[in-house]
C-alpha cells in the first residue's frame, strides 16, 4: 500500500506535470483578467448626454416612429459625430422632454448636459446658464387671418361710396361744369354748330368739351372758336393737369389709408388689435414690454387656432415657427406678414462652464453658410427660406 501511494505522489511531482498545471493555471488567470479588461473598457466606451428638448417645429418634433427631428436634432447629429471622432467613444443622446421653463431650469442646475429647440439668446437666461454661439438667426412675426378676394373687393367698394370720395368727385364735377358754361357763353352765340340749341343743350356741350379736355382725350366734335373761348381752354388745359393729378393722389391716399385701418401691417398695429401670444416666451416678453394688452396661450398651434376662430385679430411669436405652423396647417386661413421685428438668436443652453460648449461652436462654425446646413435648412423651411 504504502508502495502505491508513494508511487502516484512522485508521478505527480514530476517536472512535467508540473510545469503543464502552472502552465494552465496562466492561462486562466490571463484570460479572466483579459475578460474583465476588456469589459472594463466596453463599459467606458459608451459616454451618455442627457438632452432636454420640446417640440418646436421644425426645430425639434417627433417623427412617425417617435423619433426626434428637427433642424436642432440634425445638428447635434453633427455634434455627435464630431464628439466621438474627438474622443474614440461611443456617444449617445438621451432625450428627455420638458416645457420650457422646466428646461431652463435643469440646464441651471445641472439635471442635463443641454437644453436644445428653439431657444432663444437673452440676457436673463445668459445670467444663469451658458449658450452655444447662434445656429439660426430670425426675429418675430406677425400672423394675421386671410382675407378673401371678395372681402379685397368690398374694402375697394366702400372706398368708392365713401364721404371722402364723394368730395372728391364732387369738386372735379364743379370745376368742369364751371369750364364748360364759362365756354357756352362766350361760344352760344358765334359756334352754334358746336355750343347752340339752347341753354340745357349748350352747357351739357361745354361739359362735355371740358371733361374730353380735361381727360386730354381730344376728340375734336366739341372746339371754341372765339378767342375768349379759346383763353378758356388754353387755361383749361393747364388746370386740368393739376386737377387729374390732385385727383388720383386723394383717391390713392384714400384707398391706402383705408386700408392701414382695416388691416395689420406692423408692431405699430398691435396696440388696438387684439393680440395672442404664446406664455414663457420671447414674445411675451415683447408684448409685456411694449404694454400691449394679450392673451397666453400654451402654444403657438393653440393661438393659431384661436386666430382662426376670431377670438383674436394677430398672434406675435417667432416668425420661422409660425410660417411652418401655417404652411402646413393653416395654409388658406392664416398668412404670416413679410416684417421681421426684435432679431433674435438660437443657441443650444448648456450648464455653466459645460466642456460640450467648445466642440458644439467648433461644429456651428463648420456648418454656418455651409451647402449641407443650408441644403437641411431648406428641407425644414421650404426653398425660399429668409437667409
Amino acid at each position: 500500500m504504502q508502495d502505491h501511494s508513494n508511487r502516484r505522489w512522485n508521478l505527480f511531482s514530476m517536472k512535467p506535470f508540473r510545469r503543464g498545471f502552472l502552465t494552465f493555471l496562466s492561462v486562466l488567470i490571463l484570460l479572466g483578467g483579459m475578460g474583465a479588461s476588456s469589459y472594463a473598457q466596453a463599459e467606458k466606451s459608451i459616454k451618455k448626454y442627457v438632452v432636454a428638448t420640446r417640440e418646436v417645429p421644425p426645430f425639434a418634433m417627433k417623427g412617425e416612429h417617435g423619433e426626434w427631428i428637427g433642424i436642432t436634432i440634425e445638428l447635434l447629429r453633427e455634434v455627435k459625430s464630431e464628439l466621438q471622432n474627438d474622443s474614440e467613444q461611443e456617444i449617445q443622446f438621451e432625450f428627455r422632454e420638458m416645457d420650457l421653463e422646466a428646461m431652463l431650469t435643469a440646464v441651471e442646475q445641472g439635471k442635463v448636459d443641454l437644453a436644445a429647440a428653439a431657444i432663444t439668446v437673452s440676457y436673463d437666461r445668459e445670467k444663469r446658464m451658458d449658450f452655444t454661439h447662434p445656429f439660426r438667426s430670425s426675429g418675430l412675426g406677425i400672423a394675421v387671418k386671410t382675407h378673401p378676394q371678395s372681402r379685397e373687393w368690398s374694402r375697394v367698394m366702400s372706398v368708392v361710396f365713401s364721404s371722402m370720395f364723394l368730395r372728391i368727385v364732387s369738386g372735379l364735377f364743379a370745376a368742369m361744369l364751371l369750364s364748360g358754361v364759362a365756354v357756352y357763353l362766350f361760344e352760344r352765340r358765334k359756334n352754334k354748330d358746336h355750343f347752340g340749341g339752347g341753354v340745357i343743350r349748350g352747357i351739357c356741350s361745354g361739359l362735355w368739351w371740358a371733361a374730353v379736355t380735361l381727360t386730354t382725350v381730344g376728340y375734336g366734335d366739341k372746339v371754341p372758336k372765339t378767342i375768349p373761348g379759346r383763353l378758356i381752354g388754353f387755361v383749361w388745359m393747364f388746370v386740368g393737369l393739376f386737377i387729374i393729378a390732385s385727383f388720383t393722389a386723394a383717391v390713392t391716399s384714400a384707398l391706402t389709408v383705408t386700408q392701414l385701418k382695416s388691416r395689420i401691417v406692423g408692431p405699430a398695429d398691435l396696440s388696438r388689435v387684439k393680440v395672442a401670444s404664446v406664455q414663457s416666451s420671447t414674445s411675451e416678453k415683447y408684448l409685456r414690454s411694449r404694454q400691449i394688452v394679450f392673451k397666453k396661450y400654451p402654444d403657438i398651434r393653440a393661438a393659431l387656432e384661436a386666430l382662426k376662430k376670431g377670438q383674436v385679430e394677430a398672434v406675435v411669436y417667432d416668425a420661422p415657427i409660425m410660417r411652418y405652423e401655417t404652411n402646413r396647417h393653416f395654409e388658406e386661413e392664416i398668412q404670416v406678414l413679410p416684417v421681421l421685428f426684435e432679431r433674435q438668436n438660437y443657441a443650444i443652453a448648456l450648464p455653466n462652464e459645460s466642456p460640450l460648449r467648445e466642440p458644439i461652436n467648433r461644429v456651428i462654425l463648420r456648418l454656418n453658410g455651409s451647402p449641407e446646413w443650408k441644403s437641411i435648412l431648406a428641407d425644414y423651411l421650404g426653398e425660399g427660406f429668409e437667409q
